[in-house]
């Protein structure tokens, strides 16, 4: 066994090889390293009045989304739908912790957004589809007008796994 650690959020994950995404962010194999090779990069002196201002729409972005998958898990009459829906609420809270230590600020807290939701699956999948097309491109146009290194790898790594998401809710639509 040995003990990995995503360079995006920072968690640790132990296994016999890398996972093939991070089990709570969802970021690609290539953000997984050994835990000995980890290093804290969240501190950034003179974060770019552009780079912070792009973070705080991503966590108001991530946080919203984390509700809307909060309340279509509650909402699913099935329970691999309910189940897909808090796997998507928890990777999108991962995202808003890993935003909020760069921003050094508190993660707010995350209730379900019950105006954001239906009870149709299908229809929350669409609307799913709809919110990570207009994430992902928001996160790539956030990593091209990053100056800092560390925020435009944060931002690409969410392209990357906004995109994954995308596909999710495309198999689901």
């Amino acid at each position: 066994m040995q003990l990995y650690r995503c360079q995006i959020c920072g968690d640790p994950y132990l296994g016999t090889a890398p996972p093939t995404n991070c089990p709570f962010c969802g970021a690609p194999e290539k953000y997984i390293v050994l835990a000995g090779e980890y290093q804290d990069r969240n501190h950034i002196p003179n974060l770019s009045a552009r780079s912070r201002e792009n973070l705080v729409k991503a966590l108001d972005l991530e946080v919203n989304n984390a509700g809307f998958y909060m309340c279509a898990s509650n909402c699913a009459p099935d329970p691999v739908a309910q189940a897909m829906f808090k796997a998507l609420s928890k990777i999108e809270a991962e995202h808003a912790s890993t935003i909020c230590k760069i921003l050094k600020v508190p993660k707010p807290e995350i209730k379900p957004d019950t105006h954001a939701c239906q009870k149709d699956p299908l229809a929350n999948f669409a609307a799913a589809h709809e919110r990570e097309k207009r994430a992902a491109a928001f996160y790539s146009q956030s990593a091209q007008e990053a100056m800092e290194p560390r925020v435009q790898q944060v931002f690409t790594a969410l392209t990357e796994i906004e995109t994954d998401h995308i596909h999710i809710a495309e198999e689901w639509k």
